[in-house]
């Protein structure tokens, strides 16, 4: 993986995948400016945005010259997966992210994290855990199938434990 040439990084994944940690330590290393996708899609007390408001910003974030972001938003992939340089794939298992998903509620339970809207505070409700469990039955094959679409273009990483994501950061895995 040649830095210089990297400038858009495209990170998709289940809520408790790694994204928000991965899109960190890929900043530190590209340095590129980072873009969480919940940042646009939530508005304050985790009110939803208008969906055509969030495509705006989202692909107008797609069109700047730099940029890696991290988020799933699925309706909105095929654009980010045009534009980025290099797409990573958090395909972890189910466990893995509702085990992270209530860690991170645990151990920030009522604050904001960085990577969320203003006035979000950490929270775990019903909806929420449902859509975790199902991601993968929901949406796994139909991200497959997008960067399988994009395989002889783009470089695309599929990264299914912690050991594939040192690997990816240790520039050991290969696409």
């Amino acid at each position: 993986m040649e830095k210089n040439n990297i400038k858009k990084i495209a990170l998709v994944g289940c809520a408790g995948s790694g994204k928000t940690t991965l899109a960190s330590q890929l900043k530190e290393i590209f340095n590129l400016p980072l873009y969480h996708l919940d940042k646009y899609y939530w508005k304050p007390h985790w009110q939803r945005a208008d969906f055509d408001e969030f495509c705006k910003s989202h692909n107008e974030l797609c069109l700047k010259d730099e940029w890696i972001i991290e988020g799933s938003y699925i309706r909105t992939l095929y654009e980010r997966i045009e534009h980025a340089d290099i797409i990573i794939f958090l395909d972890m298992p189910r466990y893995v992210c509702l085990w992270r998903v209530f860690k991170r509620w645990i151990l920030n339970w009522g604050n904001t994290m960085p990577d969320s809207p203003e006035n979000c505070p950490q929270k775990l409700d019903w909806t929420f855990l449902k859509w975790v469990w199902n991601f993968n039955a929901r949406f796994r094959k139909s991200i497959l199938h997008m960067l399988d679409e994009y395989a002889d273009e783009k470089s695309i990483y599929i990264l299914r434990s912690t050991n594939d994501v040192q690997s990816f950061l240790e520039g050991k895995l290969r696409k």
